[in-house]
């Protein structure tokens, strides 16, 4: 073999391992890229709209409210949660964390917005936030609380006490679902009785005397006679 070619030789073995290195570089970093778009696998959930995931994290919705667990349609929406992503991988966006140390996040199941599907089984309502098509969450709600289902079913949303008539005493909280204000009650005669909403999902309540709603910490609304 000339010497001349005993000098090429290495070269071009060199060039064509270089192009196998940056291959498996790519394919290693892709595969990186690939688990960490996955997410963590969900292990735990608390309620409607809170979970734990495997490395420990705490994450609440950042769109949505959930009953209390003790109230009219927790133990359904914790359930309908459960169904969606229980044992499977969640991506998180728009993380912040709140007092308590959660993350607060809009949630996403491979190309599947976790969000919408949750807020379509009616078990959880709209929450104000800034996440991209936030008008779809709100459109949805407003259809879930036309249609009557879930939270917004006569179930958990009621304007007569069926179950007991003679308890007829509305108790309803003001404001916001979790800036809850002063805590009212309405006897029939009170102006707008007929129109006011017995919200169970939100904690609200029937009375059966006026010593009762006010043991439970409601005063009379102005409102009354």
């Amino acid at each position: 073999m000339p010497a001349s070619f005993k000098k090429i030789v290495p070269a071009l073995a060199l060039l064509l391992v270089i192009p196998s290195i940056i291959l498996n570089i790519f394919f290693l970093r892709s595969q990186n890229s690939s688990v960490s778009f996955s997410g963590y696998p969900v292990i735990t959930v608390i309620d409607g709209d809170t979970f734990i995931t495997a490395d420990k994290s705490i994450v609440r919705f950042d769109t949505l409210d959930a009953p209390e667990l003790e109230f009219c349609g927790g133990s359904e929406a914790k359930e309908a949660l459960e169904k969606l992503i229980l044992g499977k991988n969640v991506r998180l966006d728009s993380q912040v964390r709140d007092i308590n140390g959660r993350q607060i996040a809009s949630v996403w199941m491979g190309d599947t917005w976790v969000d919408q599907k949750l807020l379509e089984t009616g078990w959880v309502a709209y929450s104000s936030s800034t996440v991209d098509k936030d008008h779809l969450l709100k459109n949805l709600d407003l259809a879930n609380r036309q249609k009557q289902i879930g939270i917004y079913s006569p179930k958990c949303t009621q304007y007569q006490n069926h179950l007991n008539p003679k308890c007829n005493i509305k108790g309803n909280i003001s404001g916001e679902w979790l800036k809850r204000g002063q805590k009212l009650y309405h006897l029939p005669g009170c102006v707008q009785y007929n129109t006011v909403r017995v919200e169970l999902y939100r904690g609200e309540q029937w009375f059966c005397t006026q010593k009762e709603a006010q043991k439970a910490g409601y005063t009379k609304s102005a409102r009354c006679p």
